[in-house]
């Protein structure tokens, strides 16, 4: 009976120690965080539906191996559980029987003590009545040898027998106490093995309703990521157009920077230091961090090929961007998509595209200096969240940003 309280002790700690299986861990939230993150930059170029329903298929995509990871560790809780719960009960219904077989023992046995004490009762009565005296005094007088030794031979009887009765009803007594004893015993064990065993079987519920949610959970996140692929799905031609609008909007771009550097210089050199790439001095227009790549991409949702014109660095709203080099300012507002743009000519053909902006400081003409401030961080345009959208451009045409910066990447 002592493992029915160990047993009951464990259940009770794992009970309050224990946590829903379906809860995520710090490290899982920040891997959702950062897959939705790696989402929004690959549809900063669709619209508002479209990134939403990208935002939840990212979650939805990331916490669903989990969930179903939780559905096994919670039904191989259930199982542990429910064989903890028949074995508890199995042995309370043991204790409850060596409860019924002591309660049993002690009752026949009070009985013998009962009967011990009926069946000798005339005997003692006798006795304590001084009917042994009368006995002797009629012997003594009967004055014939023969009846005088029958006479003491039945007072030894008489005499032999209040012993007997007495050692009888003692012996029974002590039986019956060590029967009640028993019982008592058995009455408390039987009392902690039902206690062990509905705590296993509150226990065992207790599990099965962890395993029932994480089964919810999975059924939820497959249902919102089905939601969240119809709403993106439907809008794919939308997604389209929009991307070939920014495409478009990008070719002006090139254009009107093309016409700019060829009407303010003629195509030479316009004050910066740069000509032409290799890192030539340049500094990373923006502290932060790099959140998307230059180049060819495919598409999250629809599996199609996207081009990304620059390279984007994560920076909280507001924060200063710098002129990677000294150069003339060739372009400085409005650029749909883009939101609010600069751009600076460095001669030779290049420039640099600083897009999102919440801010700009400069104006169309203005010669800044490498590292000057120019704006601010923003999320203006097709943008879903503060960042930079840094572009260079030889020639009008897009090229990869990070032959031009430093290869760390840090200012």
């Amino acid at each position: 009976m002592r493992r029915i309280g160990l047993l009951l002790a464990a259940l009770l700690i794992a009970g309050a120690a224990s946590s829903p299986v379906w809860a995520a861990s710090q490290s899982e939230l920040d891997r959702v965080e950062r897959e939705k993150a790696e989402m929004a930059a690959q549809l900063e170029d669709a619209s508002d539906e479209v990134r939403a329903a990208g935002a939840t298929l990212a979650e939805t995509e990331a916490r669903l191996p989990g969930a179903e990871d939780a559905i096994d560790v919670a039904e191989g809780r259930v199982a542990a559980a429910e064989t903890e719960a028949a074995q508890a009960q199995r042995e309370a219904d043991a204790a409850a029987e060596a409860l019924a077989e002591a309660e049993a023992e002690y009752e026949e046995a009070a009985a013998a003590v009962e009967a011990a004490r009926e069946a000798r009762a005339s005997t003692i009565r006798a006795t304590y009545q001084g009917a042994e005296l009368i006995t002797l005094d009629a012997i003594l007088a009967s004055g014939e040898p023969a009846r005088a030794v029958e006479g003491l031979t039945y007072l030894e009887f008489l005499n032999e027998s209040k012993y007997q009765a007495v050692e009888e009803i003692t012996l029974q007594r002590r039986i019956a106490s060590n029967a009640e004893g028993t019982a008592a015993v058995a009455e408390a064990e039987a009392a902690e093995a039902e206690v062990a065993a509905e705590a296993a079987l509150a226990q065992a519920e207790t599990r099965a309703a962890e395993a029932q949610a994480a089964r919810d959970e999975v059924n939820r996140l497959i249902g919102d990521r089905a939601d969240a692929l119809a709403v993106a799905e439907s809008a794919e031609s939308e997604a389209q157009s929009e991307y070939e609008e920014l495409e478009a909007e990008s070719q002006r771009l090139a254009d009107a920077l093309r016409n700019a550097d060829s009407g303010s210089s003629g195509g030479s050199d316009s004050g910066g230091s740069s000509s032409g790439g290799g890192g030539g001095g340049w500094v990373v227009p923006v502290s932060g961090w790099k959140s998307s790549d230059f180049g060819w991409r495919t598409h999250p949702i629809y599996g199609t090929s996207r081009f990304h014109g620059g390279t984007d660095f994560a920076a909280g709203s507001g924060t200063t961007i710098h002129a990677a080099d000294s150069g003339t300012v060739v372009y400085a507002g409005w650029n749909g998509g883009y939101g609010n743009l600069t751009c600076i000519g460095h001669g030779g053909g290049v420039t640099s595209c600083y897009a999102h902006q919440s801010a700009i400081w400069v104006s169309n003409g203005e010669h800044v200096g490498r590292d000057e401030g120019i704006g601010a961080v923003g999320s203006t345009g097709a943008s879903t969240g503060a960042h930079l959208h840094f572009e260079v451009r030889v020639n009008g045409e897009r090229v990869n940003p990070l032959g031009y910066l430093p290869s760390c990447l840090c200012r």
